[in-house]
């Protein structure tokens, strides 16, 4: 039967008034020619059969086809056709072997087809049938509740049953449909939820699974389903797995030590988490739990002012042995594994608190290391330590992996200030490394700076706090932190000082700014270069004073052999020098190595400890400062929100 229709929901209520000459068991919607076809037959029907077609929606009344009933089973239509005692059933039309008056003539409405169980009377045991045994009349079919197909653990977050009334007994709305209930629980934005149909589920972590009801007065309702064994056999007290659903430790503070609320406490925050409405989420004491499907283990604080926090000090059961078995190919872009923690041991960061970090938030799942930006250092998460805002995780390079590198393009309109710097905007160009390192478009662009001055302040090798904060010529400093630059060979391992100042630093005559590189730029060989230092002078005099003294820049590769290939000369350095007498001596590492071009003065290395003090045919080694830019546009912009220590 075709019937014109306006819609599916239009279809559906044509199908459901049954007329004396037409039963209705199914119907499809053509979406395309808006029509409804009305079906007098469903899948167990003989010669029926179904097929997918694009534009066509088919639906079957379910008392005709589930196995399950509700309440005493009245509008069961299936086809069991035994009994509990697996005897077979009489059919209706039959007087043998035993005679009766259920005539499916005269009760036409009560579907007595065949031989199935059916409840004509609406009897308190279910339905039942006439026997085909002589010594037994009629017996109960043995039909299981729905409610009791599939029990629920906990509170019902995984149940997935074909319950489908409330317990009052009303008819659950479909969870996609919004009549006569709108509701945001759609199941294409909760694909994990199992929101099939119109079955009870707990989408939300509710007490117990629920539904939208038909009724328009009544918005929605609790479901009736059987509890099942709440013990968690996958409970685990030192580490979680997964989402820490199952943790049941006894961490009670937050990350940034903030003691947590007691869970049966309303004080300073009310909630609706008490034990004794989620008596299997081990609601214990004032312990990190995850009652309500987050993504890791969390708790109120007894901060009046801070409601939750999320426990990320709690390690991961996946990462134990992490350390030495995980690592990453190219820069870790594709990197996919569990690790959550720094390499200084502390714990990542939620990625959805940095939700505006401007990180793409494709593939950042939890707290777990990731390199979004395709940082060249490889991996790094956000850190839980207030102080340290960002940070590279403990993660080792993959075995026989190139190492590709890929140059960053950052663009930000934030100050950056150092000593003897003005505020400048910063820029980093995508630059192929052949490029000149101030090779900028015109005199208007933006420019980089980082400061240097005529003082002896400088990025030493080997940074002592105390010295620092002795040496600073501006006593306007009032904060500052230490980042670890960690390079590929453990011989070459330097530390790297941010420095934030309240406002910039005058400029003078013997305080100026220069020039940042372009990230990925490179200086032709045999170009001299200015190293300045207040280093080592073999007794030729003006100690004290700031020196320089030119040096030819050397070819990684020409570098490495020079020095026999005992250092690794890899891409994060580059070599200047080789000449008797002039060069890096003591006293002189974390001077700047300064290239000039055309008009521009560049800082291009900041020299590190080598082997013996400007000896010939050595040439002295310097961090690449262009092989970092990426990393010190990434401090500068995450450490100038407002989060330096």
């Amino acid at each position: 039967m075709v019937k014109n229709s306006r819609s599916l929901e239009h279809c559906a209520r044509k199908c459901s008034k049954n007329k004396k000459t037409f039963t209705c068991r199914a119907f499809y919607f053509d979406h395309q020619n808006r029509k409804c076809h009305l079906l007098p037959f469903d899948r167990f029907m003989d010669s029926a059969h179904r097929e997918h077609r694009v534009n066509f929606d088919l639906y079957e009344k379910k008392d005709y086809v589930r196995e399950c009933i509700i309440g005493s089973g009245v509008n069961y239509k299936g086809r069991r056709a035994v009994t509990k005692a697996k005897i077979p059933c009489q059919s209706w039309t039959e007087s043998f072997p035993h005679e009766h008056t259920f005539q499916p003539a005269r009760l036409g409405k009560k579907d007595l087809n065949g031989n199935f169980c059916r409840n004509p009377k609406n009897e308190s045991s279910g339905p039942w049938c006439f026997t085909t045994d002589p010594e037994v009349r009629h017996q109960e079919c043995g039909l299981p509740q729905c409610s009791q197909v599939e029990c629920m653990r906990c509170n019902g977050e995984d149940y997935k049953g074909p319950m489908d009334h409330t317990e009052s007994g009303k008819e659950c709305q479909r969870w996609d449909s919004s009549k006569p209930h709108r509701h945001p629980y759609q199941p294409k934005k909760y694909p994990d939820k199992g929101l099939n149909d119109n079955y009870c589920r707990n989408p939300d972590n509710r007490l117990r699974p629920w539904c939208y009801t038909m009724d328009p007065q009544t918005p929605w309702e609790y479901c009736n389903i059987n509890p099942g064994n709440d013990s968690d056999v996958d409970a685990t007290s030192s580490c979680f797995r997964e989402q820490g659903q199952s943790y049941h430790g006894t961490v009670s503070v937050t990350p940034s030590g903030v003691t947590c609320q007691r869970w049966d406490s309303q004080f300073p925050h009310n909630h609706t988490y008490s034990p004794q409405n989620y008596k299997c989420k081990d609601l214990r004491e004032n312990y990190c739990r995850n009652p309500d499907g987050a993504e890791i283990p969390w708790c109120f604080t007894t901060d009046p002012n801070q409601r939750l926090a999320f426990c990320t000090h709690i390690p991961r059961c996946e990462t134990e042995n992490i350390d030495t078995e995980d690592c990453y190919g190219d820069n870790g872009g594709n990197y996919t594994g569990n690790l959550s923690k720094t390499r200084s041991g502390i714990p990542c960061g939620l990625w959805a608190n940095h939700s505006n970090s401007g990180e793409s938030s494709v593939g950042l799942e939890r707290n777990l290391c990731r390199n979004p930006d395709q940082d060249k250092h490889g991996p790094w998460c956000h850190t839980t330590d207030p102080s340290i805002p960002w940070d590279y995780c403990k993660l080792k390079r993959c075995k026989n992996t190139k190492h590709l590198y890929r140059w960053a393009s950052f663009t930000s309109t934030r100050p950056w200030t150092t000593p003897g710097s003005a505020s400048h905007t910063w820029s980093v160009a995508r630059r192929d490394p052949t490029w000149p390192c101030s090779n900028w478009p015109s005199k208007n662009s933006i420019h980089s700076f980082s400061g240097t001055v005529s003082q002896p302040f400088y990025l030493p090798g080997k940074i002592n706090v105390k010295n620092i904060l002795n040496q600073s010529i501006n006593p306007s400093i009032n904060s500052f932190s230490i980042m670890h630059c960690r390079h590929s060979n453990h011989l070459f391992i330097h530390s790297c000082v941010y420095v934030s100042m309240p406002r910039p630093a005058p400029l003078s005559e013997h305080a100026f700014t220069i020039q940042l590189p372009v990230a990925g730029c490179g200086v032709t060989d045999g170009t001299n270069c200015l190293m300045y230092g207040w280093g080592e002078t073999k007794g030729t005099g003006y100690e004290g004073a700031l020196k320089a003294v030119s040096l030819p820049m050397v070819s990684n590769d020409w570098c490495s052999e020079l020095h026999n290939k005992t250092l690794p000369v890899t891409d994060s350095k580059v070599c200047a020098g080789g000449r008797k007498d002039q060069g890096v001596c003591e006293r002189d590492y974390g001077g700047p190595l300064v290239c000039q071009e055309r008009e521009s003065k560049v800082i291009v290395g900041v020299s590190i400890h080598g082997r013996g003090c400007a000896l010939a045919r050595r040439p002295a080694i310097f961090v690449n400062v262009a092989y970092y830019s990426g990393w010190i546009h990434k401090v500068f912009i995450h450490y100038s929100r407002g989060k330096t220590p």
